[in-house]
């Protein structure tokens, strides 16, 4: 949302050295077993058709490359569920970066590299705060601005989409880093020129009231110090919920 579409190219491969390290898991019963799905990811390696149905001859949905659109990173599809066809073959329903919020499909697993995270966000709007939780235990808590009335925060399970360092042009006034979720307006169409995309960002210079207020179109805003926290643990396919 407070999101400039520029951004696409000006972004390729900021983050990948910052980020907080995330563990590989080779095995998916196991993965599923010890962690659950909704901490599971799913690393696109290529460009993979994503289907309405975990077989082979289900409708392709859409096709995703294996980059992010804006920092240039692997793709990472937070799992929702998992299956395995008639042929012992793994699939997993991932939850999509396109609208209408909360869109799902299948991916074979033959298709994505498996990661792990035991971190997620949780946005609770009412109180406007950020918490960081690392597994069971929460590691932060950050005060946080939120949608106007009329362009408000949507509230549901998300994840990190792509998370990037903002373009120095661009930081006066979206802080250092966005961190764009899977998450779009649900009272706005397109913003700048683009889709109307939900993402953690900062509150720009000489506007940090911003934060603690509901002052933005939709996305959510930190201060730059809570938000350079925050960023060491976005990776694509971390889970973010937000509740009313």
């Amino acid at each position: 949302m407070e999101f400039m579409p520029s951004l696409a190219a000006l972004a390729v491969g900021a983050l990948a050295a910052v980020l907080a390290p995330q563990g590989h898991v080779a095995d998916a019963a196991q993965a599923v077993k010890a962690l659950g799905p909704p901490h599971l990811i799913a690393e696109l390696t290529r460009p993979t058709a994503i289907r309405r149905a975990p077989r082979q001859d289900a409708r392709v949905r859409l096709r995703l490359r294996e980059a992010a659109t804006f920092s240039g990173v692997r793709q990472g599809l937070r799992i929702t569920a998992t299956r395995t066809d008639a042929d012992g073959e793994w699939w997993y329903r991932v939850q999509l970066p396109v609208r209408p919020n909360g869109a799902e499909g299948w991916v074979r697993g033959d298709d994505v590299k498996l990661r792990s995270t035991r971190a997620r966000f949780v946005v609770r709007l009412a109180a406007r705060t950020v918490e960081l939780w690392d597994g069971p235990w929460k590691v932060a808590t950050f005060r946080a601005g939120i949608g106007r009335p009329g362009t408000p925060t949507p509230t549901g399970d998300f994840a990190i989409r792509d998370p990037l360092q903002t373009p120095k042009q661009l930081r006066s006034t979206y802080g250092s880093w966005t961190l764009i979720l899977t998450a779009h307006s649900e009272s706005i169409d397109q913003f700048n020129g683009g889709d109307a995309l939900i993402g953690l960002h900062g509150a720009g210079d000489g506007r940090s009231w911003r934060v603690g207020k509901a002052s933005s179109n939709g996305c959510v805003i930190l201060s730059e110090p809570d938000l350079a926290v925050a960023a060491r643990y976005a990776w694509p396919g971390t889970p973010v919920k937000i509740l009313a």
